[in-house]
């Protein structure tokens, strides 16, 4: 797939997931920074609904581009649940393999690194490239954050981070996949 085509109509609900993983880092990062704060974490559903309503309506008002090819359809659905299989199950063994190894503080730096790499091959299959500056920022967040001394002292601002780019991703996805308005 080219990637200079428009991206896949699919990526819109991107933006519904990158709200709703965006608000779980941020409300880690929120107990993190205030303790149990229900005006810090009704601020931050407040913005998740709004974020996945957005990109709800997106998705509704895109243009079925590959709608008449069902095996087209089954191939990207496939592949998609490939990729995040894959990212899951590495969460998984990165989460024993640290907590058996004893370096528990890398948890948290590894899977953002894992979370960023994922959207490597999702930045392809959608033909979307916004999603390769996500996955380097979060790149950039975890390695910063294991430089940093991964801990109780860099957990909030890592957490707020990934949140913030996880939200600013969904709003940048969600504005390229608004329709070009000509001048007239």
């Amino acid at each position: 797939m080219a990637q200079s085509q428009a991206p896949h109509p699919g990526v819109a609900l991107g933006g519904v997931f990158l709200s709703l993983f965006g608000a779980l880092w941020l409300a880690g990062a929120s107990y993190r920074y205030l303790g149990v704060s229900p005006a810090a974490l009704a601020a931050i559903a407040a913005g998740a609904a709004g974020i996945a309503a957005w990109g709800l309506a997106v998705f509704r008002r895109r243009p079925p581009v590959f709608g008449a090819d069902a095996a087209v359809r089954k191939r990207l659905a496939r592949s998609f649940m490939a990729v995040n299989a894959v990212q899951w199950s590495l969460i998984g063994l990165l989460i024993l393999a640290l907590n058996v190894s004893g370096h528990v503080a890398w948890i948290v730096p590894g899977v953002i690194f894992l979370v960023g790499v994922h959207f490597v091959p999702l930045a392809r299959l959608f033909r979307y490239r916004g999603y390769d500056a996500t996955a380097a920022a979060l790149v950039l967040v975890a390695v910063l954050d294991v430089l940093a001394g991964a801990g109780a002292r860099t957990i909030a601002p890592t957490l707020l981070a990934t949140g913030a780019i996880l939200w600013t991703s969904a709003v940048l996805l969600l504005r390229a996949m608004q329709p070009r308005r000509t001048a007239g």
